[in-house]
C-alpha cells in the first residue's frame, strides 16, 4: 500500500561511458521534476490517485552528493568535499568526506548546505505530504546531518527511511541510536536470505542474524527486502530456481 518512487528530480540524462542515466542519482536540482517524467502538476496527480487509493508515497531524497558535471559544482564550489574518491572503504572518514565513484560531494557540514538540503525536503514535504522519505547513502553522510535533519522531518510528519548499506546488525543499531532514523533496511536479514535460500548455506545463519534483531530499539522499524535497484534482483541472486525464490519471499513474508 506504498509507492516508493526513485528520484524524480532534475538530474543528468546522458550516459557516461556504458552506465545510463535511468536511476536518478545523478540530481541536478532537488526542487525541479525531471521533465521525462512529467511536470508538477502530474506528480501532484500522481499523490491524489494514491489517496483514493487509500496507498502512501515515499519519494527517494539524494542528500550525499549531486551528478556529474552539475552547475551546483561551479556555482557553489565552497559547498563540496575536494577530496577525490573513496580509496579506502573501510575508512570511516574517508566514506564521508570523498566522492562515491566520483559524485560531487556535498559539505553537510556546513550551515548553507544544510539549509538547502533542508529546504529542497520542506518543498516537497509541502506540496505532495509524502508519508516519508527514504534517504539514500546513510554512511557516506554523518550522523551529526542524520540527527539534525530527521529531527527537522519530524516537525514535518515525515517518516525517516534509512538506506544504511551495512550487512552487520551492530551497524544498523548504531545507525538507529546515531541518525535518529524511524526506519532502515534491513540488510542482514537480505544477505542471510541470500545466503540461505540462494546460496545453499545453513539455516543456522538465519538464526544468528534473527536472534540479534534484540540490539535493535524495536526491530519491526527494519524495512525487509528480497532486493532492491543496488542489489541483484532475487531471481537472478537464486539463478531463476523457482522453488528457492518462492521459499525466500516465503520466508520473508511470514517471519
Amino acid at each position: 500500500d506504498t509507492l516508493w518512487l526513485s528520484p524524480i528530480y532534475s538530474m543528468r540524462t546522458e550516459k557516461i561511458g556504458e552506465h545510463g542515466a535511468f536511476h536518478g542519482y545523478w540530481t541536478s536540482d532537488l526542487r525541479k521534476v525531471e521533465p521525462r517524467f512529467g511536470s508538477d502538476e502530474d506528480l501532484l496527480e500522481l499523490r491524489q490517485e494514491l489517496d483514493k487509493r487509500g496507498m502512501s508515497l515515499v519519494m527517494d531524497m539524494v542528500l550525499n552528493h549531486v551528478g556529474y558535471d552539475t552547475p551546483l559544482v561551479t556555482e557553489k564550489p565552497e559547498w563540496f568535499h575536494h577530496n577525490g574518491d573513496i580509496k579506502d572503504w573501510n575508512d570511516p572518514v574517508q566514506l564521508i568526506t570523498h566522492d562515491v565513484h566520483g559524485l560531487p560531494d556535498l559539505a553537510q557540514e556546513k550551515n548553507e548546505v544544510y539549509e538547502y538540503l533542508l529546504g529542497a525536503s520542506a518543498h516537497w514535504a509541502e506540496v505532495l505530504q509524502p508519508a516519508g522519505f527514504r534517504l539514500d547513502a546513510v554512511k557516506h553522510v554523518s550522523n551529526d546531518f542524520w540527527q539534525r535533519y530527521t529531527e527537522d522531518l519530524r516537525g514535518q510528519r515525515i517518516h525517516a527511511l534509512g538506506e544504511l548499506y551495512d550487512g552487520n546488525p551492530e551497524g544498523i543499531a548504531k545507525g538507529f541510536r546515531e541518525g535518529g532514523f524511524d526506519s532502515l533496511f534491513d540488510f542482514p536479514l537480505y544477505f542471510s536470505m541470500t545466503d540461505v535460500f540462494c546460496k545453499g548455506q545453513t539455516a543456522k545463519r538465519l538464526a544468528a542474524t534473527t536472534s540479534l534483531d534484540r540490539l535493535y530499539p524495536d526491530p519491526r522499524r527494519l524495512v525487509t527486502f528480497a532486493d532492491n535497484h543496488d542489489l541483484p534482483r532475487l531471481a537472478s541472486a537464486c539463478a531463476g530456481d523457482a522453488a528457492r525464490i518462492r521459499a525466500l519471499l516465503t520466508f520473508m513474508l511470514s517471519a
